[in-house]
Formats: C-alpha cells, structure tokens, sequence
C-alpha cells in the first residue's frame, strides 16, 4: 500500500523541476568572465604607450605581435569566448570610450550587451553603466563586423 506524498515532498518535487532537478548549475556569467578575462590579461605584453596597434589585429596575428594594446586584448578575449566557450559573435561587441581619466579613446569587449572585459584601467568585469561612468561610448561595433569593417578600411 502507498500513501499520498505529503504536501512537503510535493513541493520538492515541483521545486526540483522548475530548478532543473539535480543538475549542477552553472557558473554565472559574472564569474565566467572575470575567468576568462583574467587568463587573456596575462597574454601578451602590455604596451608602454597608449596605442600600439595602428588597426584591429587578427586573431591569427596575436602571437605574433610585439606588443598588445587594448584593441589586441579585446579581440583575443572575443576569440576566446567565440573558439573556447561557444559564445555566438553575435553576443559580443567592441566598445570603444572617450573621457576621464584616459587620455585617448580606449577599446573593450562588451558582452550581452551588458558585461564589459577590460584591462582594469576603469574595471576588469563589470556592467556597462559602472564602466562607462563619466566617460562616452564613442563606437560600438559588433564582432561580426570588424573583418568587413576593416575590408572596407583597406581599400
């Protein structure tokens, strides 16, 4: 003979369903790319002056470069995320900011439209509204587009 589960265990069970049951969750997305954005800002060597880079390298070009600027760290952290992690281009954008305390138009990688990876000179991870603060988002370019973008600039 089997008894009526308890109003209780029915509980659990519906919880556990709409949780996902037993599956491990996830690392949140924060946490994620603090990762992520780490490990890349220990690639290269940082350059000495503000701008290193004339133009947006390729990805295939970062080994071989002298030195990284900010334009070379956005997009191995966008190559990262796209080759390693699966993220669709399409979720990721370049960012570029103007105003204090920098001196010349500074490049980042936005994510989601909403977590920005950066060298730490304003933050390492954190949401666009911190990261912007005081400044102006002078370009935003989605990933997608800078190999036409830069077709279009070398001719």
């Amino acid at each position: 003979m089997t008894t009526a589960p308890t109003p209780t265990r029915v509980l659990a069970i519906l919880a556990a369903l709409l949780l996902g049951g037993c599956a491990t969750a996830p690392p949140s997305t924060e946490a994620t790319l603090l990762q992520i954005n780490a490990a890349v800002n220990r690639q290269g060597v940082r350059c000495p002056r503000d701008s290193c880079q004339e133009d947006w390298p390729d990805p295939a070009d970062l080994d071989r470069l002298k030195y990284w600027d900010c334009k070379a760290y956005a997009v191995a952290k966008a190559d990262r995320l796209i080759r390693q992690y699966g993220y669709s281009p399409e979720r990721l954008e370049y960012l570029l900011i103007a105003g204090p305390p920098l001196r010349v138009t500074h490049a980042a990688l936005l994510v989601d439209g909403r977590w920005v990876m950066d060298l730490g000179l304003r933050c390492q991870v954190c949401e666009l509204e911190r990261f912007v603060d005081r400044a102006t988002i002078t370009g935003r370019l989605p990933v997608s587009e800078l190999p036409l973008v830069m077709g279009v600039l070398a001719r």
